[in-house]
């Protein structure tokens, strides 16, 4: 099974590899980057997308539960034995448990298959045939539950497209008397937009400063405005003026000028 992206989903992938009861890897390539899901019986076992390589020192680091300093030293160690001998060593010193691993492994794969769901181009591959290293820890998750919650995600998606068609346009913050910016809980992603909201700044601006995609901002923008803190505002562009435009303004500078010298 191969193709693109653009003429079969990752969703519609899932649903046939669920269905099918599929065992192997789907291996998912774009421009700018690459990913791999690997099944078994229909099951997702482990992930793998960009620089979260699916390696379970990683997983803690993006997780919080090690730093990156101990995650380097971590990912020699597993070189040579293994995530799954890696696990056990930090079991047994008590820096996690068990439950620790499985959920943290968990959130990478739930993280890494909606951002593969996202992408909408480039090549895939399932390959039956290759599966992860033996040394890594798998984890299955059911794809049925994964396939809902990826077609709600969309449907929002194709929601704030529909309600924030360009990007070309700038915020404002909503006047709410009594209301501190400082003692809401918001996103990360939400602050670190609310400090580029400025009167010229666009959408598209703001996501190129933040390197967001379209549908990364347009979600913070959709939530900052369910939460009434903001609102969009068209931007009036002015068109440039003709040559004739151009000739006529000159002559009424000229003349104005012309009059402050005279006076």
């Amino acid at each position: 099974m191969k193709g693109n992206l653009r003429d079969f989903s990752t969703t519609q992938i899932l649903n046939l590899v669920s269905l099918a009861k599929k065992t192997g890897t789907l291996s998912v390539e774009r421009k700018d980057m690459r990913g791999s899901l690997s099944f078994k019986d229909g099951k997702l076992i482990f992930a793998a997308v960009g620089e979260a390589d699916g390696s379970l020192a990683s997983i803690l680091a993006r997780d919080g539960r090690i730093t990156k300093e101990q995650a380097a030293a971590l990912a020699k160690h597993a070189q040579k034995t293994g995530d799954k001998q890696l696990g056990l060593l930090l079991i047994q010193k008590g820096y996690v448990t068990q439950s620790d691993i499985i959920q943290s492994i968990k959130r990478h794969s739930l993280a890494a298959i909606n951002q593969i769901a996202g992408w909408k181009e480039g090549s895939f591959f399932f390959d039956a045939s290759r599966m992860p290293d033996d040394g890594r820890i798998t984890v299955p998750l059911d794809l049925e539950s994964i396939i809902i919650q990826l077609a709600r995600v969309q449907k929002l998606d194709e929601q704030l497209e529909e309600e924030i068609p360009s990007l070309d346009v700038c915020l404002k913050f909503v006047n709410q008397p009594g209301v501190q910016l400082k003692d809401l809980q918001l996103s990360k992603d939400e602050w670190r937009v609310i400090k580029y909201i400025k009167p010229d700044n666009t959408i598209r601006m703001i996501a190129n400063t933040l390197n967001m995609s379209d549908r990364q901002i347009r979600r913070v923008i959709g939530s900052l405005r369910e939460a009434g803190l903001v609102e969009l505002v068209r931007v009036v562009r002015r068109q440039p003026l003709t040559p004739e435009e151009r000739e006529n303004k000159r002559n009424i500078v000229d003349r104005l000028i012309g009059r402050l010298q005279a006076s």
